[in-house]
């Protein structure tokens, strides 16, 4: 039963933030009346909800609806889909909702890291390797897809960043190309083991057939029992080398595509803007996708090559106070951060911290004390921090950015790298990673 098509057209959303807002948007300009669900008085709500639901609510509250909409930040074992599982009210992820309301091809990358840079990379090239086509990126990058809908109603293909959140409930989402980029320990206080965490994230694979390509990490062991899950063709990438189907690094440095007509060399590794390995494997896998999308090899050199990155990915943000500074808040967890060190090539000031999650940061001792001269810890996960990395590199804990970027300015010398890469969730003093870069991009900017 597609729930877009019933006769009743009212429908609920649980979730005021960005994607229950784009929700609201979809199912309004569609011609529902919607109620907005949320846990807190101060959720801002949505001008396209007819009414709101704050708190504690009742069954009456559910009369009448035709579907529940959730956002990504709401568990499906929470008390509102509970609540619809009972009264028989068809429970669907915003992703699902503008999916049903789109004929456009998708494109589909979830991992642990490295989803928005690939995700927007890939749109790029496909934009630059025929002018005047239209890719457009969406979903879990900060633009949710219900608004790109919307927003876009003409665009052949939309590039979608899928978090493990939004895939828990997809059903019927179809990717012409689905990938995970690789899987380690993240958002286990939502899914409770690693097992579940991947289960999650191999939905990207659901409903995939005969011209379909799923791709996954070579690399990556955790990603072996996922091999086959889909009906469409398997591809991979590596940097280590050869793989059956798809892209790699060779010695030489050179990224190579194979697919069932023979091999071909695509790019340089040092001819890419972006630096580092985990780049490298990011490219690899964009160029797997868009052959896979049917853009020949050769035509996919020019927008590898000028992609520059996204904001709050390892940004440089330029000289000031006599430092080079970098924003990295879209690090979130301690992959992130390895990635980010690992980038560098000289010691930096780290600046790290906020809302730590359940995971052994310990393991990053020894390649603090190879890449870092100094870390200043601020937010909640601060003194948990200096524990764990106790006995590696000077550590000054504060209480806040502002605070961390004045503390970094007084350990790092005049031509010293300083990173913001927090390692950490943002919730304990900001709505998001964006909202916390943007924050340190003004701090930044004020000691120019």
């Amino acid at each position: 039963m597609n729930p877009i098509t019933e006769a009743v057209r009212k429908a609920g959303v649980v979730g005021m933030g960005r994607s229950g807002a784009a929700a609201a948007r979809l199912l309004a300009e569609s011609g529902f009346s919607v109620t907005g669900f949320d846990n807190s008085p101060s959720a801002s709500g949505t001008a396209y909800m007819t009414e709101t639901v704050f708190g504690e609510f009742s069954e009456a509250d559910f009369s009448g609806l035709s579907m529940l909409v959730l956002s990504p930040g709401v568990p499906i074992s929470s008390a509102a889909p509970a609540m619809a599982e009972k009264l028989g009210i068809p429970v669907i992820s915003e992703v699902e909702l503008a999916w049903l309301n789109t004929g456009a091809d998708v494109l589909a990358i979830t991992g642990s890291n490295g989803k928005t840079t690939t995700v927007e990379w890939l749109s790029h090239v496909i934009r630059s390797s025929e002018p005047g086509k239209q890719a457009i990126a969406a979903g879990n990058i900060g633009y949710a897809f219900s608004d790109a809908v919307l927003d876009n109603p003409e665009c052949p293909v939309f590039v979608l960043e899928l978090s493990s959140y939004q895939l828990e409930t997809t059903l019927t989402i179809k990717a012409a190309c689905a990938a995970i980029l690789n899987l380690t320990p993240d958002h286990l206080a939502r899914h409770g083991t690693m097992e579940k965490y991947g289960e999650a994230k191999s939905r990207i694979f659901l409903n995939q057939g005969a011209g379909d390509t799923a791709l996954l990490n070579y690399d990556d062991p955790l990603l072996d029992k996922y091999r086959d899950l889909s009906g469409g063709t398997q591809m991979y990438f590596s940097l280590n080398g050869e793989v059956p189907l798809g892209a790699w690094m060779d010695k030489k440095g050179m990224l190579c595509f194979k697919d069932a007509t023979g091999s071909v060399e695509v790019i340089h590794s040092n001819t890419l803007a972006l630096p580092g390995k985990h780049n490298i494997a990011n490219a690899l896998a964009v160029i797997c996708m868009a052959v896979s999308y049917g853009i020949p090899a050769e035509k996919l050199t020019h927008g590898l090559k000028n992609f520059t990155g996204v904001p709050h990915r390892i940004e440089p943000l330029g000289i000031a106070g006599g430092f080079l500074w970098f924003n990295d808040s879209k690090s979130t967890n301690i992959d992130s951060l390895k990635v980010a060190l690992e980038s560098f090539e000289s010691k930096v000031v780290l600046i790290a911290g906020g809302k730590e999650k359940n995971s052994d940061y310990g393991v990053l001792k020894d390649l603090i004390y190879e890449k870092v001269k100094g870390i200043v810890l601020f937010g909640s996960g601060r003194e948990s921090l200096a524990v764990q990395w106790q006995g590696s590199v000077g550590i000054t804990a504060v209480n806040d950015l502002e605070q961390a970027v004045q503390a970094a300015s007084l350990i790092a010398k005049r031509g010293d790298s300083i990173l913001l890469s927090p390692g950490c969730a943002s919730f304990d003093q900001y709505t998001n990673f964006e909202e916390r870069g943007d924050h340190f991009k003004k701090l930044v900017e004020g000691l120019k």
